[in-house]
């Protein structure tokens, strides 16, 4: 899910943006270029190994630009990864789930086997009888079902209804019931 990648490039920064130091000023145009793409979504520099020692001037543009070679850190969700992480928001279709820098979505069918309903009055999903609620700021475990991470947007779905997913709540309430039993035997 989160992950190193080494990069080499050409950056260029612009002549008014250069500050004494260079690495700094190159640091500050990455953060701005890599926002999402392909490995993820780019989460920071973490390191700037080595910045060529002159910079090229290219006709008709603003920028110098320095060969650097640098670590980022990317967070890439990967289809059936195991995840935790809370819900930001309940919606009709099903609760979205903040993952790190993004929130995943889990649709009402894939939360459990039973049947859902969503209660707009009490901004939950709950079971008929009442006895399953899912509401904000509730912990999660589920399965990354598939993702894709582009430019133009983030889509990661999760689901919860194989065994030891759902509710971290009901997870370990469970886990303490087998325990008591275990120790009954």
């Amino acid at each position: 899910m989160f992950y190193l990648v080494d990069v080499e490039e050409k950056v260029g920064v612009e002549a008014q943006k250069l500050k004494q130091n260079i690495k700094e000023s190159i640091e500050e145009k990455l953060e701005e270029m890599h926002l999402k793409e392909e490995n993820g979504v780019f989460l920071g520099v973490v390191e700037i190994k080595n910045v060529g020692e002159t910079g090229e001037i290219l006709p008709e543009r603003p920028y110098i630009y320095f060969d650097v070679n640098y670590t980022t850190l990317f967070f890439q969700p990967v289809q059936n990864e195991i995840v935790e992480g809370t819900i930001a928001e309940i919606a009709e279709f099903g609760p979205f789930v903040r993952l790190g820098p993004i929130d995943a979505f889990i649709h009402i069918s894939q939360i459990t086997k039973e049947k859902l309903t969503y209660n707009p009055e009490q901004d939950i999903i709950t079971t008929k009888d009442g006895k399953f609620v899912i509401k904000k700021d509730e912990k999660v475990r589920a399965l990354v079902a598939n993702s894709s991470i582009s430019e133009e947007r983030i889509r990661v779905n999760l689901t919860m209804r194989q065994d030891g997913l759902g509710l971290i709540r009901l997870l370990e309430k469970e886990k303490k019931l087998k325990k008591k039993e275990e120790k009954k035997k």
